[in-house]
Protein backbone atom coordinates (compact mmCIF):
# COMPACT_ATOMS: atom_id res chain seq x y z
CA UNK A 1 0.00 0.00 0.00
CA UNK A 2 3.03 2.32 1.05
CA UNK A 3 4.37 1.64 -2.97
CA UNK A 4 1.16 2.24 -3.94
CA UNK A 5 1.00 5.64 -2.72
CA UNK A 6 4.34 6.33 -3.57
CA UNK A 7 3.56 5.89 -7.17
CA UNK A 8 0.85 8.01 -6.88
CA UNK A 9 2.50 10.82 -5.75
CA UNK A 10 5.11 10.49 -8.96
CA UNK A 11 2.19 10.34 -11.23
CA UNK A 12 0.69 13.66 -9.36
CA UNK A 13 3.79 15.54 -9.44
CA UNK A 14 4.10 14.88 -13.12
CA UNK A 15 0.58 15.34 -14.29
CA UNK A 16 1.48 19.15 -12.49
CA UNK A 17 4.73 19.25 -14.70
CA UNK A 18 2.81 18.79 -17.83
CA UNK A 19 -0.08 20.87 -17.06
CA UNK A 20 3.45 23.51 -16.46
CA UNK A 21 4.83 23.01 -19.53
CA UNK A 22 1.31 23.02 -21.92
CA UNK A 23 -1.30 24.97 -20.11
CA UNK A 24 1.15 27.75 -18.56
CA UNK A 25 3.08 30.73 -20.35
CA UNK A 26 6.58 28.94 -21.72
CA UNK A 27 9.41 30.75 -20.85
CA UNK A 28 7.43 32.09 -17.42
CA UNK A 29 5.14 31.77 -14.72
CA UNK A 30 1.65 32.94 -14.58
CA UNK A 31 0.41 35.40 -16.90
CA UNK A 32 1.82 38.63 -15.31
CA UNK A 33 1.81 42.26 -16.76
CA UNK A 34 4.82 42.66 -18.50
CA UNK A 35 7.08 45.93 -18.92
CA UNK A 36 5.57 48.78 -21.87
CA UNK A 37 7.32 48.85 -25.53
CA UNK A 38 10.78 50.12 -25.29
CA UNK A 39 11.00 53.64 -26.98
CA UNK A 40 12.31 53.47 -30.97
CA UNK A 41 14.76 55.57 -32.17
CA UNK A 42 13.53 55.92 -35.69
CA UNK A 43 10.03 57.22 -34.28
CA UNK A 44 12.10 59.62 -32.01
CA UNK A 45 13.44 60.47 -35.20
CA UNK A 46 10.61 60.89 -37.14
CA UNK A 47 8.76 63.16 -35.30
CA UNK A 48 12.33 65.35 -35.42
CA UNK A 49 12.41 65.78 -38.84
CA UNK A 50 8.70 65.92 -39.37
CA UNK A 51 8.07 63.32 -41.93
CA UNK A 52 7.69 59.62 -42.12
CA UNK A 53 9.74 58.04 -45.15
CA UNK A 54 8.08 54.53 -47.16
CA UNK A 55 9.55 52.36 -49.31
CA UNK A 56 6.83 51.84 -51.75
CA UNK A 57 6.27 50.38 -55.36
CA UNK A 58 5.79 52.54 -58.21
CA UNK A 59 5.28 49.37 -61.25
CA UNK A 60 2.55 47.15 -59.83
CA UNK A 61 -0.66 49.09 -60.34
CA UNK A 62 -3.43 49.21 -58.99
CA UNK A 63 -1.01 49.21 -55.58
CA UNK A 64 1.54 51.41 -56.52
CA UNK A 65 2.52 53.12 -59.90
CA UNK A 66 2.62 56.22 -61.51
CA UNK A 67 -0.20 58.45 -62.83
CA UNK A 68 -0.56 59.96 -66.05
CA UNK A 69 1.04 63.01 -64.27
CA UNK A 70 4.02 61.38 -63.40
CA UNK A 71 2.68 61.26 -59.50
CA UNK A 72 2.85 58.01 -57.82
CA UNK A 73 -0.41 56.40 -55.94
CA UNK A 74 -2.53 53.14 -55.36
CA UNK A 75 -3.58 51.46 -52.80
CA UNK A 76 -0.69 51.19 -50.54
CA UNK A 77 0.44 54.42 -51.15
CA UNK A 78 -3.23 55.37 -49.40
CA UNK A 79 -2.24 53.65 -46.28
CA UNK A 80 1.18 54.74 -46.12
CA UNK A 81 -0.54 58.50 -46.39
CA UNK A 82 -3.00 57.52 -43.30
CA UNK A 83 0.25 56.33 -41.18
CA UNK A 84 1.69 59.50 -41.06
CA UNK A 85 -1.32 61.61 -40.86
CA UNK A 86 -2.02 59.60 -37.46
CA UNK A 87 1.73 60.71 -36.70
CA UNK A 88 1.32 63.97 -37.54
CA UNK A 89 4.33 64.10 -40.23
CA UNK A 90 4.58 65.13 -43.67
CA UNK A 91 4.61 61.50 -46.31
CA UNK A 92 8.04 61.12 -48.25
CA UNK A 93 8.04 58.38 -50.74
CA UNK A 94 10.72 56.42 -52.26
CA UNK A 95 10.50 54.19 -55.02
CA UNK A 96 12.15 50.59 -54.44
CA UNK A 97 12.03 47.41 -55.86
CA UNK A 98 11.61 43.68 -55.11
CA UNK A 99 15.16 43.12 -55.39
CA UNK A 100 16.16 46.30 -53.00
CA UNK A 101 13.82 46.89 -50.76
CA UNK A 102 14.51 45.02 -48.11
CA UNK A 103 18.06 46.34 -48.42
CA UNK A 104 16.58 50.05 -48.16
CA UNK A 105 15.26 49.20 -45.07
CA UNK A 106 18.34 47.53 -44.01
CA UNK A 107 20.52 50.65 -44.41
CA UNK A 108 17.69 52.81 -42.86
CA UNK A 109 17.25 54.76 -46.02
CA UNK A 110 13.49 54.18 -45.34
CA UNK A 111 10.96 54.34 -42.20
CA UNK A 112 9.31 51.26 -43.65
CA UNK A 113 8.17 49.36 -46.43
CA UNK A 114 4.82 49.24 -47.89
CA UNK A 115 5.71 47.40 -50.99
CA UNK A 116 3.92 44.02 -51.55
CA UNK A 117 6.54 42.52 -48.98
CA UNK A 118 5.12 38.62 -48.37
CA UNK A 119 5.38 38.12 -44.39
CA UNK A 120 7.56 34.31 -44.32
CA UNK A 121 9.43 32.92 -41.74
CA UNK A 122 12.33 33.54 -43.76
CA UNK A 123 11.77 37.64 -44.14
CA UNK A 124 11.31 37.88 -40.13
CA UNK A 125 14.60 36.43 -39.98
CA UNK A 126 16.04 39.90 -41.35
CA UNK A 127 13.34 42.52 -40.85
CA UNK A 128 10.33 42.73 -38.25
CA UNK A 129 7.00 42.10 -39.75
CA UNK A 130 4.14 44.19 -38.06
CA UNK A 131 0.71 42.14 -37.31
CA UNK A 132 -1.67 42.01 -38.07
CA UNK A 133 -1.43 41.55 -41.94
CA UNK A 134 -2.52 44.35 -44.16
CA UNK A 135 -3.40 42.57 -47.39
CA UNK A 136 -3.04 38.96 -48.91
CA UNK A 137 -2.35 37.55 -52.72
CA UNK A 138 -2.36 34.60 -54.15
CA UNK A 139 -2.30 32.30 -57.63
CA UNK A 140 -4.63 32.52 -59.99
CA UNK A 141 -4.94 32.07 -63.84
CA UNK A 142 -5.32 35.65 -66.28
CA UNK A 143 -8.04 34.12 -69.03
CA UNK A 144 -9.35 35.71 -72.45
CA UNK A 145 -13.52 36.30 -72.98
CA UNK A 146 -14.20 33.00 -74.26
CA UNK A 147 -12.71 30.69 -71.57
CA UNK A 148 -15.70 29.06 -69.32
CA UNK A 149 -13.33 27.53 -66.60
CA UNK A 150 -14.59 28.63 -63.39
CA UNK A 151 -13.37 26.01 -60.95
CA UNK A 152 -9.49 24.83 -60.67
CA UNK A 153 -10.34 21.08 -61.23
CA UNK A 154 -11.35 22.06 -64.94
CA UNK A 155 -7.97 23.28 -65.32
CA UNK A 156 -6.85 19.73 -65.20
CA UNK A 157 -4.58 18.29 -68.10
CA UNK A 158 -5.14 21.80 -69.93
CA UNK A 159 -2.22 23.89 -71.61
CA UNK A 160 -1.30 27.45 -69.38
CA UNK A 161 1.48 29.30 -69.71
CA UNK A 162 4.09 29.96 -66.90
CA UNK A 163 6.78 32.34 -66.15
CA UNK A 164 10.03 30.48 -65.30
CA UNK A 165 11.04 30.77 -61.82
CA UNK A 166 8.04 31.14 -60.48
CA UNK A 167 7.60 29.30 -56.97
CA UNK A 168 4.46 28.12 -57.92
CA UNK A 169 4.86 26.43 -61.15
CA UNK A 170 6.18 23.14 -59.57
CA UNK A 171 2.98 22.86 -56.88
CA UNK A 172 0.60 23.66 -58.99
CA UNK A 173 1.17 21.85 -61.59
CA UNK A 174 1.89 18.87 -59.60
CA UNK A 175 -1.73 19.91 -57.69
CA UNK A 176 -3.93 20.47 -61.28
CA UNK A 177 -2.13 18.09 -63.72
CA UNK A 178 -1.29 21.61 -65.79
CA UNK A 179 0.80 21.43 -68.99
CA UNK A 180 2.76 24.34 -68.52
CA UNK A 181 4.26 26.16 -71.44
CA UNK A 182 6.80 28.27 -69.83
CA UNK A 183 8.27 31.65 -71.00
CA UNK A 184 10.96 34.15 -70.20
CA UNK A 185 8.93 37.01 -68.95
CA UNK A 186 4.93 37.79 -68.16
CA UNK A 187 4.59 40.01 -71.37
CA UNK A 188 5.76 36.93 -73.53
CA UNK A 189 2.93 34.58 -71.49
CA UNK A 190 0.59 37.25 -71.95
CA UNK A 191 1.02 37.35 -75.51
CA UNK A 192 0.19 33.33 -75.46
CA UNK A 193 -2.49 33.57 -74.05
CA UNK A 194 -4.22 36.79 -76.61
CA UNK A 195 -2.65 33.71 -79.27
CA UNK A 196 -4.93 31.11 -77.77
CA UNK A 197 -1.88 28.88 -77.28
CA UNK A 198 -2.93 28.43 -73.73
CA UNK A 199 -6.05 28.85 -71.45
CA UNK A 200 -4.62 31.07 -69.29
CA UNK A 201 -1.61 32.91 -67.49
CA UNK A 202 -0.26 31.70 -64.02
CA UNK A 203 0.52 34.35 -62.21
CA UNK A 204 0.08 36.53 -58.74
CA UNK A 205 -3.18 37.65 -58.59
CA UNK A 206 -2.75 41.03 -57.53
CA UNK A 207 -0.81 41.56 -60.75
CA UNK A 208 -3.14 40.30 -62.63
CA UNK A 209 -5.93 42.50 -60.94
CA UNK A 210 -3.31 45.19 -62.43
CA UNK A 211 -3.24 44.12 -65.87
CA UNK A 212 -7.00 43.92 -66.37
CA UNK A 213 -7.32 47.90 -65.73
CA UNK A 214 -5.51 48.73 -68.61
CA UNK A 215 -7.13 48.60 -72.28
CA UNK A 216 -5.85 46.59 -74.51
CA UNK A 217 -6.83 43.57 -72.19
CA UNK A 218 -10.56 44.53 -72.09
CA UNK A 219 -12.71 41.60 -71.57
CA UNK A 220 -10.47 39.13 -70.33
CA UNK A 221 -11.02 37.91 -66.77
CA UNK A 222 -9.38 36.07 -63.68
CA UNK A 223 -12.53 34.26 -62.69
CA UNK A 224 -10.45 31.48 -60.33
CA UNK A 225 -9.86 31.88 -56.32
CA UNK A 226 -6.23 32.30 -55.58
CA UNK A 227 -4.81 29.75 -54.07
CA UNK A 228 -1.38 29.36 -52.00
CA UNK A 229 -2.09 32.65 -50.63
CA UNK A 230 0.90 34.37 -49.19
CA UNK A 231 0.41 37.49 -46.70
CA UNK A 232 1.61 41.09 -47.27
CA UNK A 233 3.27 42.86 -44.39
CA UNK A 234 4.62 46.54 -43.26
CA UNK A 235 8.17 45.67 -42.71
CA UNK A 236 10.70 47.69 -40.23
CA UNK A 237 14.09 47.44 -39.16
CA UNK A 238 15.02 43.90 -37.24
CA UNK A 239 15.92 45.94 -34.46
CA UNK A 240 12.54 47.85 -34.00
CA UNK A 241 11.15 44.84 -33.08
CA UNK A 242 9.40 45.16 -29.46
CA UNK A 243 9.72 49.01 -29.69
CA UNK A 244 6.47 51.48 -29.69
CA UNK A 245 6.76 51.79 -33.27
CA UNK A 246 6.15 48.32 -33.98
CA UNK A 247 3.38 48.73 -31.37
CA UNK A 248 2.10 51.73 -32.82
CA UNK A 249 2.06 50.50 -36.65
CA UNK A 250 0.22 47.22 -35.25
CA UNK A 251 -2.86 49.37 -33.50
CA UNK A 252 -3.00 51.18 -37.21
CA UNK A 253 -3.32 48.17 -39.13
CA UNK A 254 -5.16 46.58 -36.65
CA UNK A 255 -7.78 50.04 -36.85
CA UNK A 256 -7.77 49.55 -40.81
CA UNK A 257 -9.56 46.10 -40.47
CA UNK A 258 -11.97 47.11 -37.72
CA UNK A 259 -12.73 50.20 -39.11
CA UNK A 260 -12.85 48.92 -42.82
CA UNK A 261 -10.76 51.00 -44.19
CA UNK A 262 -8.53 48.93 -45.55
CA UNK A 263 -12.06 47.29 -47.70
CA UNK A 264 -12.63 51.47 -48.88
CA UNK A 265 -9.28 51.91 -50.04
CA UNK A 266 -10.02 48.52 -51.99
CA UNK A 267 -12.99 49.51 -53.53
CA UNK A 268 -11.32 53.11 -54.12
CA UNK A 269 -8.90 51.70 -56.67
CA UNK A 270 -11.58 49.07 -58.38
CA UNK A 271 -9.97 45.89 -56.93
CA UNK A 272 -12.12 42.68 -56.94
CA UNK A 273 -13.51 42.26 -53.18
CA UNK A 274 -10.45 39.98 -51.16
CA UNK A 275 -11.74 37.34 -49.28
CA UNK A 276 -8.70 37.76 -47.10
CA UNK A 277 -9.71 41.40 -46.03
CA UNK A 278 -13.64 40.45 -45.52
CA UNK A 279 -12.61 37.20 -43.07
CA UNK A 280 -9.73 39.85 -41.76
CA UNK A 281 -12.73 42.75 -40.94
CA UNK A 282 -15.06 40.12 -39.42
CA UNK A 283 -12.44 38.63 -37.39
CA UNK A 284 -11.34 41.85 -36.46
CA UNK A 285 -14.51 43.34 -35.04
CA UNK A 286 -15.84 40.21 -33.18
CA UNK A 287 -16.78 40.07 -29.65
CA UNK A 288 -16.18 37.30 -27.34
CA UNK A 289 -18.63 35.93 -24.58
CA UNK A 290 -17.67 39.01 -21.99
CA UNK A 291 -18.12 41.75 -24.53
CA UNK A 292 -14.61 42.07 -25.31
CA UNK A 293 -13.22 42.50 -28.64
CA UNK A 294 -11.84 39.15 -29.55
CA UNK A 295 -8.79 40.69 -30.69
CA UNK A 296 -7.10 43.01 -28.09
CA UNK A 297 -3.38 42.84 -27.22
CA UNK A 298 -2.44 40.34 -23.82
CA UNK A 299 -0.71 41.51 -21.44
CA UNK A 300 2.17 40.58 -23.39
CA UNK A 301 1.40 42.90 -25.35
CA UNK A 302 0.79 40.37 -28.30
CA UNK A 303 -2.23 39.72 -30.34
CA UNK A 304 -4.17 36.70 -29.30
CA UNK A 305 -3.05 33.60 -31.24
CA UNK A 306 -6.52 33.46 -33.04
CA UNK A 307 -6.03 36.56 -34.42
CA UNK A 308 -2.47 36.01 -36.15
CA UNK A 309 -0.96 33.83 -38.98
CA UNK A 310 -0.84 30.65 -37.87
CA UNK A 311 1.67 29.85 -40.19
CA UNK A 312 4.15 31.74 -37.95
CA UNK A 313 2.81 30.94 -34.62
CA UNK A 314 5.53 29.14 -32.46
CA UNK A 315 4.39 27.43 -29.16
CA UNK A 316 4.63 29.97 -26.80
CA UNK A 317 2.51 32.26 -28.84
CA UNK A 318 -0.80 28.90 -28.69
CA UNK A 319 -2.65 27.37 -26.31
CA UNK A 320 -4.35 23.90 -26.31
CA UNK A 321 -3.45 21.09 -28.72
CA UNK A 322 -2.19 23.71 -31.31
CA UNK A 323 0.80 24.53 -28.42
CA UNK A 324 1.34 20.80 -27.87
CA UNK A 325 2.02 20.04 -31.74
CA UNK A 326 4.42 23.26 -31.93
CA UNK A 327 6.16 22.32 -29.17
CA UNK A 328 6.39 19.08 -30.15
CA UNK A 329 7.73 20.01 -33.68
CA UNK A 330 10.10 22.48 -31.65
CA UNK A 331 11.34 19.72 -29.97
CA UNK A 332 11.73 17.02 -32.02
CA UNK A 333 11.54 18.09 -35.53
CA UNK A 334 8.31 16.05 -36.53
CA UNK A 335 5.49 18.20 -37.65
CA UNK A 336 2.26 16.43 -36.72
CA UNK A 337 0.21 19.22 -38.61
CA UNK A 338 -2.76 16.88 -39.50
CA UNK A 339 -3.20 16.81 -35.34
CA UNK A 340 -3.19 20.36 -34.31
CA UNK A 341 -3.84 22.34 -37.68
CA UNK A 342 -7.73 22.52 -37.80
CA UNK A 343 -7.30 23.17 -41.79
CA UNK A 344 -4.87 20.28 -42.09
CA UNK A 345 -6.69 18.05 -40.51
CA UNK A 346 -10.09 18.72 -42.03
CA UNK A 347 -8.12 18.12 -45.45
CA UNK A 348 -6.92 14.60 -44.10
CA UNK A 349 -10.32 13.55 -42.77
CA UNK A 350 -11.85 14.37 -46.23
CA UNK A 351 -8.97 13.22 -48.03
CA UNK A 352 -9.65 9.82 -45.86
CA UNK A 353 -13.43 9.62 -46.49
CA UNK A 354 -13.30 10.16 -50.21
CA UNK A 355 -10.58 7.43 -50.25
CA UNK A 356 -12.88 5.22 -48.17
CA UNK A 357 -16.06 5.75 -50.72
CA UNK A 358 -13.68 5.04 -53.36
CA UNK A 359 -13.05 1.88 -51.78
CA UNK A 360 -16.69 0.76 -51.32
CA UNK A 361 -17.78 1.81 -54.89
CA UNK A 362 -15.07 0.45 -56.21
CA UNK A 363 -15.56 -2.79 -54.66
CA UNK A 364 -19.52 -3.12 -55.31
CA UNK A 365 -18.69 -1.75 -58.70
CA UNK A 366 -16.43 -4.31 -59.57
CA UNK A 367 -18.58 -7.34 -57.98
CA UNK A 368 -21.78 -5.55 -59.97
CA UNK A 369 -20.06 -5.50 -63.29
CA UNK A 370 -18.04 -8.97 -63.07
CA UNK A 371 -21.43 -10.79 -61.74
CA UNK A 372 -23.47 -9.22 -64.48
CA UNK A 373 -20.99 -9.58 -67.11
CA UNK A 374 -20.55 -13.58 -66.20
CA UNK A 375 -24.83 -13.92 -66.44
CA UNK A 376 -24.90 -12.08 -69.94
CA UNK A 377 -22.17 -14.46 -71.16
CA UNK A 378 -23.72 -17.22 -70.15
CA UNK A 379 -27.04 -16.27 -71.30
CA UNK A 380 -26.38 -18.06 -74.58
CA UNK A 381 -27.04 -15.44 -76.79
CA UNK A 382 -24.40 -15.40 -79.91
CA UNK A 383 -24.06 -11.79 -80.24
CA UNK A 384 -24.23 -10.84 -76.61
CA UNK A 385 -21.66 -13.71 -75.35
CA UNK A 386 -19.01 -12.25 -78.11
CA UNK A 387 -19.12 -8.46 -76.93
CA UNK A 388 -18.70 -9.85 -73.18
CA UNK A 389 -15.64 -11.75 -73.69
CA UNK A 390 -14.26 -9.01 -76.09
CA UNK A 391 -15.57 -6.14 -73.31
CA UNK A 392 -13.92 -8.59 -70.54
CA UNK A 393 -10.57 -8.86 -72.87
CA UNK A 394 -10.02 -5.10 -73.35
CA UNK A 395 -11.10 -4.59 -69.31
CA UNK A 396 -8.33 -6.76 -67.98
CA UNK A 397 -5.99 -5.83 -70.51
CA UNK A 398 -6.08 -1.87 -70.62
CA UNK A 399 -4.09 -0.26 -67.88
CA UNK A 400 -7.11 1.60 -65.51
CA UNK A 401 -4.99 4.48 -65.40
CA UNK A 402 -4.32 4.84 -69.34
CA UNK A 403 -8.37 4.59 -69.54
CA UNK A 404 -8.86 7.15 -66.97
CA UNK A 405 -6.58 9.83 -68.72
CA UNK A 406 -8.34 8.61 -72.31
CA UNK A 407 -11.69 9.24 -70.73
CA UNK A 408 -10.82 12.42 -69.06
CA UNK A 409 -8.60 14.21 -71.56
CA UNK A 410 -9.79 12.41 -74.85
CA UNK A 411 -13.91 12.23 -74.48
CA UNK A 412 -14.03 14.63 -71.40
CA UNK A 413 -12.12 17.46 -73.76
CA UNK A 414 -14.37 16.84 -76.65
CA UNK A 415 -17.50 16.59 -74.51
CA UNK A 416 -16.03 20.05 -73.17
CA UNK A 417 -16.02 21.54 -76.52
CA UNK A 418 -18.45 20.19 -78.16
CA UNK A 419 -21.26 20.68 -75.67
CA UNK A 420 -19.98 22.03 -72.54
CA UNK A 421 -20.40 18.88 -70.48
CA UNK A 422 -17.70 18.57 -68.12
CA UNK A 423 -16.54 15.05 -67.19
CA UNK A 424 -16.50 14.09 -63.38
CA UNK A 425 -13.09 12.92 -62.28
CA UNK A 426 -14.54 11.24 -59.68
CA UNK A 427 -16.82 9.37 -61.59
CA UNK A 428 -14.45 8.37 -64.21
CA UNK A 429 -12.16 6.86 -61.30
CA UNK A 430 -14.79 4.26 -60.09
CA UNK A 431 -15.83 3.15 -63.61
CA UNK A 432 -12.33 2.25 -65.36
CA UNK A 433 -11.42 0.77 -61.79
CA UNK A 434 -14.49 -1.27 -61.50
CA UNK A 435 -14.41 -2.18 -64.88
CA UNK A 436 -11.19 -3.31 -64.88
CA UNK A 437 -11.45 -5.15 -61.95
CA UNK A 438 -14.90 -6.62 -63.36
CA UNK A 439 -13.78 -7.89 -66.22
CA UNK A 440 -11.13 -10.03 -63.98
CA UNK A 441 -14.05 -11.14 -62.08
CA UNK A 442 -16.02 -11.97 -65.05
CA UNK A 443 -13.56 -13.99 -66.62
CA UNK A 444 -13.00 -15.60 -63.18
CA UNK A 445 -16.64 -16.48 -62.78
CA UNK A 446 -17.04 -18.15 -66.84
CA UNK A 447 -13.93 -20.17 -65.86
CA UNK A 448 -15.53 -21.73 -62.85
CA UNK A 449 -18.71 -22.04 -65.08
CA UNK A 450 -16.58 -24.25 -67.68
CA UNK A 451 -15.28 -26.50 -64.37
CA UNK A 452 -18.66 -27.29 -63.78
CA UNK A 453 -19.67 -28.51 -66.83
CA UNK A 454 -16.73 -31.20 -67.10
CA UNK A 455 -18.62 -33.33 -64.60
CA UNK A 456 -22.02 -31.46 -65.56
CA UNK A 457 -21.93 -30.81 -69.06
CA UNK A 458 -26.00 -28.89 -69.16
CA UNK A 459 -24.35 -26.87 -66.77
CA UNK A 460 -25.21 -22.79 -67.13
CA UNK A 461 -24.78 -19.69 -65.10
CA UNK A 462 -27.87 -18.87 -63.46
CA UNK A 463 -28.87 -16.44 -60.80
CA UNK A 464 -29.96 -19.10 -58.29
CA UNK A 465 -26.28 -20.83 -58.48
CA UNK A 466 -24.61 -17.77 -58.87
CA UNK A 467 -23.30 -18.15 -55.27
CA UNK A 468 -21.72 -21.41 -55.82
CA UNK A 469 -19.84 -19.75 -58.67
CA UNK A 470 -18.67 -17.51 -56.31
CA UNK A 471 -17.26 -19.47 -53.69
CA UNK A 472 -15.43 -21.88 -56.38
CA UNK A 473 -13.56 -18.63 -57.86
CA UNK A 474 -13.81 -16.69 -54.05
CA UNK A 475 -9.86 -17.15 -53.79
CA UNK A 476 -8.87 -14.99 -56.88
CA UNK A 477 -12.39 -12.67 -56.37
CA UNK A 478 -11.13 -11.66 -53.26
CA UNK A 479 -8.01 -10.71 -54.29
CA UNK A 480 -8.75 -8.76 -57.51
CA UNK A 481 -10.84 -6.90 -54.60
CA UNK A 482 -8.43 -6.34 -52.38
CA UNK A 483 -6.05 -5.15 -55.29
CA UNK A 484 -9.04 -2.54 -56.38
CA UNK A 485 -8.94 -1.13 -52.91
CA UNK A 486 -4.93 -0.68 -53.26
CA UNK A 487 -5.61 1.02 -56.70
CA UNK A 488 -7.85 3.76 -55.42
CA UNK A 489 -4.62 5.92 -54.86
CA UNK A 490 -4.30 6.58 -58.84
CA UNK A 491 -6.84 9.24 -58.07
CA UNK A 492 -4.71 11.50 -57.42
CA UNK A 493 -3.39 11.18 -60.53
CA UNK A 494 -6.48 12.97 -62.21
CA UNK A 495 -6.72 15.60 -59.31
CA UNK A 496 -9.38 13.67 -56.85
CA UNK A 497 -8.68 14.46 -53.43
CA UNK A 498 -8.40 11.40 -52.28
CA UNK A 499 -5.99 10.25 -49.50
CA UNK A 500 -2.61 10.16 -51.19
CA UNK A 501 -3.75 13.43 -52.92
CA UNK A 502 -4.33 15.28 -49.89
CA UNK A 503 -1.20 14.36 -48.15
CA UNK A 504 0.84 15.38 -51.06
CA UNK A 505 -0.55 19.04 -50.62
CA UNK A 506 -0.13 18.97 -46.99
CA UNK A 507 3.61 17.96 -47.36
CA UNK A 508 3.66 21.04 -50.13
CA UNK A 509 2.65 23.08 -47.39
CA UNK A 510 4.51 22.47 -44.31
CA UNK A 511 7.52 20.41 -46.05
CA UNK A 512 7.04 17.91 -43.45
CA UNK A 513 7.43 15.05 -46.35
CA UNK A 514 9.11 12.08 -44.12
CA UNK A 515 5.96 12.46 -41.26
CA UNK A 516 3.48 12.29 -43.88
CA UNK A 517 4.68 9.76 -46.06
CA UNK A 518 4.77 7.89 -43.12
CA UNK A 519 1.07 8.33 -41.78
CA UNK A 520 0.09 7.99 -45.59
CA UNK A 521 1.74 4.11 -45.40
CA UNK A 522 0.14 3.14 -41.98
CA UNK A 523 -3.30 4.88 -42.91
CA UNK A 524 -3.13 2.26 -46.36
CA UNK A 525 -1.82 0.02 -44.39
CA UNK A 526 -4.77 0.07 -41.86
CA UNK A 527 -7.65 0.66 -44.44
CA UNK A 528 -6.24 -2.34 -46.90
CA UNK A 529 -5.99 -5.02 -43.34
CA UNK A 530 -10.04 -3.85 -42.87
CA UNK A 531 -10.64 -4.64 -46.45
CA UNK A 532 -8.94 -7.90 -46.14
CA UNK A 533 -10.51 -8.70 -43.00
CA UNK A 534 -13.98 -7.59 -43.94
CA UNK A 535 -13.57 -9.51 -47.07
CA UNK A 536 -12.61 -13.07 -45.77
CA UNK A 537 -15.57 -12.68 -43.14
CA UNK A 538 -17.83 -12.14 -45.91
CA UNK A 539 -15.99 -15.28 -47.70
CA UNK A 540 -16.23 -17.62 -45.12
CA UNK A 541 -19.89 -16.67 -45.00
CA UNK A 542 -20.44 -17.42 -48.49
CA UNK A 543 -18.82 -20.55 -48.06
CA UNK A 544 -20.38 -21.52 -44.87
CA UNK A 545 -24.07 -21.20 -47.27
CA UNK A 546 -23.06 -23.18 -50.01
CA UNK A 547 -22.13 -25.70 -48.04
Amino acid sequence: MRHFHHLLRRASAWMLVLVAIFCLPMGGSFAAPVAAPRSSERLALIKQRGSLIVGVKTDYPPFGFLNASGTSEGFEHDLAQDIASRLGVTLTKVTVSGANRLQKLEEGSVDMLLSTTGDTAERRKIVTMIEPNYYSSGVTLFMPPEQNVSDWPETRGKKVCATQGSYFNRIMAQRYLLDLQMFNNARDAKLAVKDRRCIGYLFDNTAIQGDLRLPEWSGYKAPLAPVLNTPWAIAIARREGGSDFERLLGDIVADWHRSGFAIQREKVWGLPASSFLADTHALWKKIDAKGRRLCEREVSGQWPSACRNPVLLSSTDTTGLRRVGLWFKENTGLDLSLIYDEYDRTRFFLGLGTTVLLMLLCVSGSLLLGVLGALLAEARVRVVSRLIWMASIVGRMTPPLLAMYVLLFGLGSMLMAAYGISVSAFGVVVWCLSFYTGSSITTALLFAADVKRQSNPGFQLRWGNLGELIAMSSGHVTAALVNVSKATMMASAVAVPELLSVATTIMTDNGNVGVMMNVLLLTFLLLIFATVRLLGALERRLLGAVK
